[in-house]
């Protein structure tokens, strides 16, 4: 009696352990584990039809659900379309959704859906009621029309259809964002994610797989491929869709019925089939619930039962639903009438091909002889840990490469493109913009563009050629604003073109890689560019020294400091600051240090020039003056080494000659130019020592005619060299003042009959507009490295190393630069190269020269005094001004 005791505390426990157990057959397995089939349990007994409701009333609105009455339906079709229909023939959306496809509250989850079915179903349907003859053409018309229409209605015919179509576009995007993203990478490479092109692939890619899958999902097309792998009715080789839904209009009703099942089991599989694609399927916690009441065997509910059992059997496919089945009047027949003899073959293949799948007895059946008790709890929730996951998961598939590429993109940004030694600080590009590839066409502008787009091709035939050594040219190419007279950028296009010149005409073995290091306007990042050339060297073994470094400023004094470090030999081509190259000791900041063992110069110190200019003054301008007076006019910039070190030179060597000397100061960052020429008039100077920078220079010198000077020498350093190349006219004209400058080499120095190669084609009007201490001294620092770099080469290729093992080490670079002395100099486009043997690799005795600014051969320079060896074969000169003429 306690069994009906509707109350007991023992029919409740009782219920609750039925509860359980319907509710571990509705849950998945976790995410990694592989779906186990689930039986189809047949509820028996008096109270078979009771029991069966009791059993899945908690979960009617936790999971797709669905109860079927026996007799609701008159067919399997009608069944079917119950369970899954979602379209009447017009193609316009229905109210009366399938139940299984119906959303269900909470779950966070798009529910099941069904093309294939609703396929079926609507290729059933039969508008005018008649069976449409499949060899009609005017029937395939008016199919291929209805298709049309109906996919049209799935693409957006309601506000269900929208969201449907949304859906499947979100489902696509979640696959296609990531795949753009790697587009992106694939495109550019790692170092390379630059450019425009890269990024419009990847935008292209997820935008078009978006696009293009979603249109399959909505149109149905992603899913209806099943239809040519169907064991019955298969859909033909090439048919066309509106043809075979045709054929399927015309086909039995038995046929069609097992189609359609095997659809809708087809449609259940692929809703929580782990797809390798994102898919809600990965977030689905719990199966569909069928219910189904089974009062009469031959009826349609035990049809729809035993086809869905067969299909299993034939196919291996298990439904990923739990049928709930009341069959009060017992077990249904578990198998279709037997076969015809004549089937015999098809049978034994059927047969044979269940033995294999080892399906196993899907049916579970128990007995129900009383009703359980009503629960008393709520119905069950909605699992939704598994969904939050699977959604989780869908936004990181979106956000993380979206965040990847907001990374890629900064870091990109941050390393102008993608260059993998470079980096942007503000608006410059600062580090070796060719590394790894050709420069960006992007980073720079007019001739420094079409200079470095040539050694870039040159480098290409280096590369090519397998055995290359690899030169560092350190210089600023991304120069903000120039003024006027600023040579900063002459300089820089001058120091370019000389490189490419030499890498152009180097034949021998191996070939000359110049890799660009562009420290930034007036040299402030060339710290941070000398680590950058000091991470790729740790990487490349190719690259054996720095070349340029062309302006005595902190910032190149600060890259020195850094390529010391790192042992990285350096040679300078116009820089001329005595101590430049003096490595401090952090724990004396007042002691100057010592001399880095790796740098080297190839233009003379300001210690020759300011002795040079002095004694030219003195000896030769004011030769007949008893107590001559000279004034130095000095820019005091701050970071400025050169122009204070030039100033403090010509003091001491002036006082050494004899004369008077007084100094007024000024700063290109405040100007005073003009005000400081009016003071060094003031003072009523024989000689005015310029030592400042070019871009000050003629507003010096129109400054010098206003305040009335009188007629007075003008000494200038070597800075002024362009200045005076775009100007001479200008200058050489002026009425008071006679203007003489220090040049660190030139082509007009050179007699013709005896200039180098380089020089005899800059005297054949090559380069005319250049810088020609810049062109020559930087054409020099480039062939005394290449010449260390071959003779080790060689060295090592004779030892028998091939390849890469023949590259020389830096060690044997900086030894053979030091050895580059004596009977080792040898005649350089400047003048001899030959370095003091000390570790302060100053030049020996090298060229320089008094120029005058008049009307010329080589326009308005005319050379009136040299100190200093062209060639080696020339003699040390016995002229008063060059004996003894300091070095360092």
């Amino acid at each position: 009696m306690a069994e009906h005791d509707g109350g007991t505390g023992w029919r409740s426990a009782q219920m609750a352990d039925l509860r359980s157990v319907i509710e571990r057959l509705i849950r998945r397995r976790a995410l990694l584990r592989a779906d186990p089939p689930l039986p189809t349990v047949l509820v028996v007994g008096a109270q078979a039809l009771a029991a069966v409701d009791r059993l899945a009333k908690p979960f009617e609105t936790a999971v797709p659900y669905a109860r079927v009455a026996d007799g609701a339906h008159e067919s399997v079709l009608d069944l079917v379309s119950s369970l899954a229909g979602d379209e009447d023939h017009t193609g316009k959306a229905r109210t009366d959704r399938g139940r299984l496809g119906k959303p269900v509250g909470g779950s966070l989850l798009p529910p099941p859906r069904f093309p294939l079915a609703q396929f079926v179903l609507w290729a059933r349907d039969r508008p005018d009621g008649r069976v449409p003859d499949p060899q009609s053409h005017s029937d395939y018309q008016a199919y291929k029309k209805r298709l049309k229409d109906w996919r049209r209605g799935m693409a957006g015919g309601g506000g269900d259809d929208v969201k449907t179509s949304a859906d499947f576009l979100a489902r696509a995007a979640t696959t296609w964002v990531p795949v753009g993203t790697l587009a992106v990478w694939w495109a550019g490479g790692a170092a390379d994610l630059v450019g425009v092109i890269p990024w419009l692939l990847g935008l292209l890619v997820a935008l078009g797989g978006t696009a293009a899958q979603g249109m399959l999902s909505i149109r149905g097309s992603l899913f209806t491929g099943w239809f040519s792998s169907e064991p019955s009715l298969k859909r033909r080789r090439f048919e066309r869709l509106p043809q075979y839904a045709l054929r399927l209009a015309a086909a039995p009703d038995d046929d069609i019925e097992e189609l359609l099942v095997h659809a809708l089991m087809q449609d259940l599989h692929e809703a929580y089939k782990k797809w390798i694609i994102p898919w809600p399927s990965w977030g689905r916690g719990q199966y569909c619930l069928l219910v189904l009441q089974i009062t009469d065997p031959g009826g349609t509910n035990a049809r729809f039962l035993r086809l869905m059992e067969e299909i299993t059997k034939k196919t291996g496919l298990f439904v990923p639903m739990l049928v709930l089945a009341a069959v009060p009047g017992g077990v249904p027949p578990a198998q279709a009438a037997p076969k015809p003899l004549r089937d015999l073959e098809k049978a034994v293949a059927q047969w044979r091909n269940a033995a294999r799948l080892g399906v196993p007895e899907l049916r579970l059946t128990v007995e129900a002889t009383a009703v359980p008790a009503e629960p008393q709890d709520d119905p069950s929730p909605p699992r939704r840990r598994r969904a939050m996951a699977y959604w989780t998961a869908m936004a990181l598939l979106v956000v993380v490469p979206l965040s990847l590429v907001y990374a890629i993109q900064r870091d990109r940004a941050g390393h102008c493109g993608g260059l993998p030694w470079v980096e942007r600080i503000e608006e410059e590009c600062v580090g070796i913009v060719n590394a790894t590839r050709d420069t960006p066409e992007t980073l720079f502008d007019g001739d420094v563009k079409t200079l470095i787009k040539k050694i870039d091709e040159n480098n290409r035939y280096a590369i090519d050629s397998g055995r290359y050594i690899s030169v560092v040219l350190f210089g600023e190419f991304s120069i903000k604003k120039t003024a006027q007279d600023d040579t900063r950028l002459a300089a820089a296009v001058s120091e370019l073109a000389a490189v490419e010149e030499y890498q152009r005409t180097v034949t021998s073995t191996p070939r000359l890689r110049v890799l660009i290091a562009n420290a930034g306007d007036n040299f402030d990042h060339g710290r941070r560019t000398a680590q950058l050339i000091i991470d790729m060297a740790a990487r490349d073994r190719h690259v054996m020294g720095v070349v340029g470094l062309p302006r005595s400023v902190a910032g190149i004094s600060e890259a020195i400091r850094e390529l010391h470090l790192a042992k990285i030999p350096m040679v300078s081509s116009t820089a001329t600051a005595d101590r430049f190259g003096y490595i401090g000791n952090p724990g004396l900041p007042d002691q100057p240090g010592e001399p880095s063992p790796y740098y080297f110069q190839v233009g003379p110190t300001n210690v020759r020039q300011a002795a040079f200019g002095a004694r030219f003054a003195r000896r030769t301008l004011l030769k007949g003056v008893a107590e001559p007076a000279a004034v130095i006019v000095e820019d005091r910039s701050q970071g400025d080494v050169y122009t204070l070190n030039l100033a403090d030179d010509f003091e001491k060597a002036l006082t050494d000659e004899g004369a008077d000397v007084e100094r007024i100061s000024y700063t290109v960052q405040q100007g005073g130019i003009s005000s400081a020429a009016g003071k060094a008039c003031a003072l009523d100077p024989d000689v005015l020592v310029y030592a400042g920078r070019a871009s000050e220079f003629r507003a010096f010198l129109t400054a010098v005619e206003g305040n009335a000077c009188g007629e007075v020498k003008v000494i200038a350093g070597d800075d002024v060299v362009k200045v005076v190349s775009d100007h001479g006219d200008e200058i050489a004209n002026t009425k008071q003042a006679e203007v003489y400058y220090l040049a660190l080499a030139h082509r007009a120095l050179w007699p013709r009959s005896s200039a180098t190669a380089f020089v005899s084609k800059l005297q054949d009007k090559g380069h005319p507009t250049a810088s020609d201490d810049n062109l020559i001294l930087t054409y020099d620092a480039a062939d005394v490295v290449y010449r260390a770099a071959n003779a080790a080469y060689q060295a090592a290729g004779m030892a028998g190393g091939e390849g890469d093992l023949a590259l020389p080490s830096r060690g044997d670079i900086l030894y053979r630069l030091a050895r580059t002395s004596g009977n080792a100099s040898w005649a350089g486009s400047g003048g001899v190269v030959g370095f003091d043997l000390t570790e302060r690799h100053t030049p020996i005795d090298k060229a320089i020269a008094i120029m005058k600014v008049e009307k010329s051969e080589w326009g308005y320079s005319r050379p009136v005094k040299r100190c200093g060896r062209l060639d080696t074969n020339e003699p040390p000169t016995k002229d008063p001004l060059c004996v003894d003429l300091p070095d360092k």
